[in-house]
């Protein structure tokens, strides 16, 4: 389970660092083509990358240098919050149609992951204290 957990990890800060950079670098281009991104501002739209980076840091760090492991879970649950969040307004604007292309599909499926590795730390922290 450990195993599965710190990959899941990785592949979510992966997706939400790429995401958040591309959007820093092509905020136009994505404007122009998806309507859910011009109904945020430039500046809300860089809050949540950093944030979205700083989450991503809090998935990785903490376990591997193994100080503070316990602010894995919270940035995987606050980091689910925020991607449910960008769902929704996705969804608002965009429509859900579970397609690669739809960014409120790839928004859903980065905040269950997310919420699962929430979970997964918790349990297995849990386990560890039992034991």
């Amino acid at each position: 389970m450990n195993i599965l957990l710190w990959i899941l990890q990785v592949l979510v800060a992966w997706f939400c660092v790429v995401g958040a950079v591309w959007r820093f670098l092509n905020y136009d281009q994505a404007a122009k083509g998806i309507v859910s991104v011009q109904a945020l501002s430039y500046g809300t739209w860089n809050a949540i990358g950093v944030f979205e980076i700083g989450c991503s840091l809090g998935l990785i760090l903490p376990g591997a240098f193994k100080v503070k492991p316990s602010l894995t879970p919270i940035a995987a649950a606050c980091l689910a919050v925020e991607l449910l969040l960008v769902t929704g307004l996705h969804v608002h604007y965009f429509g859900f149609q579970f397609q690669a292309t739809n960014p409120a599909a790839w928004s859903f499926t980065l905040a269950i992951l997310s919420a699962f590795v929430a979970y997964g730390r918790l349990k297995l922290r849990l386990f560890k204290q039992k034991a």
